[in-house]
């Protein structure tokens, strides 16, 4: 062998190694999914030479776009037509088979596809697009088990010149190295995200106590909470508060579990008195959370007090008015009132989106903040989807004059 190319052999090894150290570095710092997800579609293209790519993330027997990367139309392109879509995993794609086989799939060229193969190339998007795929290069993202996380597919490689050419062997280039780490780095994010459903989960179950005693249903709690993460979202609050919204919003009225049942479900008109004990929860909440140890009682603090605020004042249980009030319970406030409205009741029939649309806007600078009624409107598709799906499945409750709420008012 040549002594210099030899050298060169190893000066080339050294360096994929350093990356792919460095990479392994940057991967455990990174705790947005969404960006270690670009950040490992970047470094694989990147040490692949390819101009385009894609990442699929496999559960429960479906595959799921997640990531998109290309050099030549931007990733909005390619974002816009794909990202959230999903398929089966079965051999009928390239990403189905190389996750149901866990083989290595590369493909010199896209439009003279042998054969032999199961599988066969999707051209709707290079046809709608003007892109041409050629080469390809698909590697499952398998676990130390020989678990299956995901599909890395690159696309087009790139000679010194710009011309395409077809991907060399996986195999010692360093690629299937960075799949490992990808792999790994994938399987305790998906890990992390099933422990933070499942703490979710049991915070629903334990305020579907509370509710159950107010005539609510574990449904009512998970579009309350799913709303406010909308809500949040829209109003530029990042993912992590975001996520400690979702998580709290489901104790916002955890404490009328104080509260009598004689008032509670009282069948008719409450006196003055018993509708201040009714307000009283908003207090004994807060008491119940009292004292936090971590961010996500803090913030379900701050709701269960002052979710029934009001923007312009009127409010309770301390009449806080305008930025006074803190955002969490403004959002919270503005959920919980278009999920009265918009829900099945044995009184009522679930408010048109139309009504509900109407009745959240007048409010707008009194009941609710006009930010966040903006961001309602923002979302609201997003929003009413969870309304739609329940739309067949009316909830079971009892009329009690308690929830007999004037429209565009909060409920007690």
């Amino acid at each position: 062998m040549d002594y210099n190319f030899h050298v060169q052999v190893l000066h080339d090894a050294a360096d994929v190694l350093k990356g792919l150290l460095e990479i392994g570095v940057n991967l455990s710092s990174v705790a947005d999914r969404r960006q270690m997800l670009d950040m490992i579609l970047s470094e694989a293209r990147n040490l692949a030479r390819a101009e385009a790519g894609s990442l699929y993330v496999h559960r429960n027997g479906r595959l799921r776009f997640v990531a998109a990367q290309n050099d030549r139309l931007g990733g909005g392109a390619l974002s816009s037509v794909f990202l959230g879509k999903e398929i089966p995993t079965t051999s009928e794609s390239l990403a189905g088979f190389v996750a149901s086989t866990g083989r290595v799939v590369n493909i010199p060229d896209a439009y003279n596809l042998s054969g032999d193969w199961p599988f066969r190339i999707n051209r709707a998007f290079d046809q709608a697009s003007g892109y041409h795929t050629q080469s390809i290069l698909a590697i499952p993202l398998r676990c130390p088990d020989g678990a299956c996380v995901g599909v890395l597919e690159l696309l087009n490689r790139l000679e010194p010149d710009g011309t395409v050419a077809p991907f060399p062997p996986a195999e010692g280039s360093g690629i299937l190295s960075l799949a490992s780490m990808a792999a790994v780095t994938i399987h305790n994010a998906l890990l992390q995200e099933d422990l933070k459903q499942a703490h979710l989960d049991t915070i629903i179950r334990l305020s579907v106590v509370v509710e159950h005693r107010d005539n609510a249903t574990a449904q009512h709690i998970r579009r309350i909470s799913r709303t406010a993460r909308l809500l949040a979202e829209a109003l530029g609050l990042d993912r992590r508060q975001a996520e400690l919204i979702e998580c709290a919003a489901p104790m916002h009225d955890i404490g009328k579990v104080g509260i009598p049942d004689h008032i509670l479900h009282k069948p008719s008109t409450l006196t003055p008195e018993e509708r201040q004990a009714v307000q009283q929860h908003t207090l004994i909440g807060a008491d119940i959370l009292g004292h936090p140890q971590n961010d996500l009682i803090a913030l379900a603090h701050d709701i269960a007090l002052s979710h029934h605020e009001r923007w312009d004042g009127e409010g309770y249980p301390t009449g806080l008015a305008g930025e006074a009030i803190p955002l969490a319970g403004r959002i919270v406030c503005l959920a919980d009132v278009a999920d009265a409205l918009l829900s099945e009741r044995c009184y009522k029939h679930a408010y048109s989106a139309e009504t509900v649309r109407d009745i959240l806007v007048s409010e707008r600078g009194k009941q609710f903040d006009p930010a966040v009624v903006d961001a309602f409107l923002e979302v609201e598709d997003r929003i009413l989807d969870a309304y739609r799906a329940a739309a067949d499945e009316p909830e079971p409750t009892r009329v009690t004059a308690a929830h007999h709420a004037p429209a565009g008012t909060c409920a007690l």
